[in-house]
Order: C-alpha cells, then structure tokens, then sequence
C-alpha cells in the first residue's frame, strides 16, 4: 500500500510538470465556456474527451504492457530513470463534451507487483489544472483484447467498451491549481475502441467524466 502511495505521488508530480508546461510563459488565455453541471448533492459534474488517434501528442511505454503502449512517434523510449520499470507515458490533447479541444492532458501509468498507479493531469490554461490518481489491472487491455480473438500486428475494428476501474469509479480527485484547487471527488476512464490499425495505434475515445466537490 505504502509503494502505491509512493508511485502514485511520483507519477502525479511527473505530470503535474507537465500540466504546469502550459502556464509559461505567464499569457492571459482567452476563458472558454466551462461545461460543468450542478449535481442535485451539490457536486459539480464535467466531462473530457479524447479522440484517437487524432488527439494523440506522445505515447511510450514498456514493450507488451498493453495493447495502447505502441510508441508515437515511432522509436521513441523510456527515458533511463524509468526504464527499470514496466510503465507508459502518453500525452494528448483534451477535448469538452461538445467536442471542443481545450487543452491537454498527461498520463503515467507505472506498475506494480499486481496492479497499476495511474496519474492524470488535465491542464485548461484559462482554468488551471485537474489531478487525478487511480490504479487499474495493467494487462486489462490485453485480457480484453486477447477475449475477442485480436493478435498482436493484425488490424482490428468492432467495438469494445474497457473502463479503467469500474463503472462506477476509477480512482480518485485530488484537487489541482487555479479553478481545480480545493477540490476532491472521484472520476470514471473508460476506453471506447472502435480499431487498432496495422501499426499498433488505437481507434476510438478516451472519456473522463469527474464528480467533485469543494472540502
């Protein structure tokens, strides 16, 4: 548990530096319409999506971790400090419920002896940015993909809905920078792939739907 903890705190503060990449220079970005609900339990509710492969900035992982760790651009390696260690790293542009691209959002998955810590940092730069954390089954793409008969190196389309977690819930809020600050709630990652094409790279959506509330 204390190792999860660990991880989970390194890969939260990798990303968090990331999503801070987006405030330097010190610019005033234009304010987009937030598209947030009012929950009836006095949460807020928001949605992000991602679209692949065309919202994909950076990808790179361990060898045979999962079906998603192909590496964009081709070539590209862990660097040393991580290569010791199965885990992925994937960068992308984040996108509001109607579709608009507002951002960008980081994440480091490292794993462990049976599971996986999985860090996100959704970075708005009119808003500041989102952390979350979470751990999920590693080699679930795998299981998921290897049940509906796909080969590693062969096209494949159809429709497989994956959540990281449950349905319910993947990990957990904890709070972020600017309009994220004092928040905690929890969040779903669910993985929508429609294809994977000959080289390895994923058709379909990322959706983070989060549910937080100001403590």
């Amino acid at each position: 548990m204390l190792k999860t903890v660990f991880i989970s705190g390194v890969l939260l503060g990798l990303a968090t530096m990331i999503g801070g990449a987006g405030f330097y220079p010190l610019v005033d970005h234009p304010r987009l319409v937030s598209r947030t609900q009012v929950l009836p339990n006095g949460g807020r509710g928001e949605d992000f999506l991602i679209r692949l492969p065309v919202d994909r900035i950076v990808s790179v992982g361990t060898e045979g971790l999962s079906v998603s760790a192909v590496a964009f651009p081709g070539g590209l390696e862990l660097p040393d400090t991580l290569s010791g260690e199965p885990s992925q790293i994937d960068h992308f542009k984040v996108r509001d419920a109607d579709g608009n691209v507002i951002g960008v959002a980081a994440r480091h998955m490292l794993a462990l002896e049976d599971t996986a810590a999985v860090a996100w940092s959704i970075t708005i730069p009119s808003r500041g940015s989102l952390w979350l954390t979470g751990t999920v089954d590693p080699q679930s793409f795998g299981a998921a993909f290897s049940g509906i008969g796909y080969q590693p190196g062969e096209s494949w389309s159809g429709n497989l809905d994956l959540f990281m977690g449950t349905a319910a819930e993947s990990g957990q809020a904890r709070g972020g920078s600017a309009e994220f600050s004092g928040l905690s709630g929890t969040y779903t990652e669910r993985w929508n792939v429609t294809g994977i094409g000959d080289a390895g790279e994923l058709r379909g959506t990322i959706a983070l739907s989060t549910v937080t509330y100001l403590y």
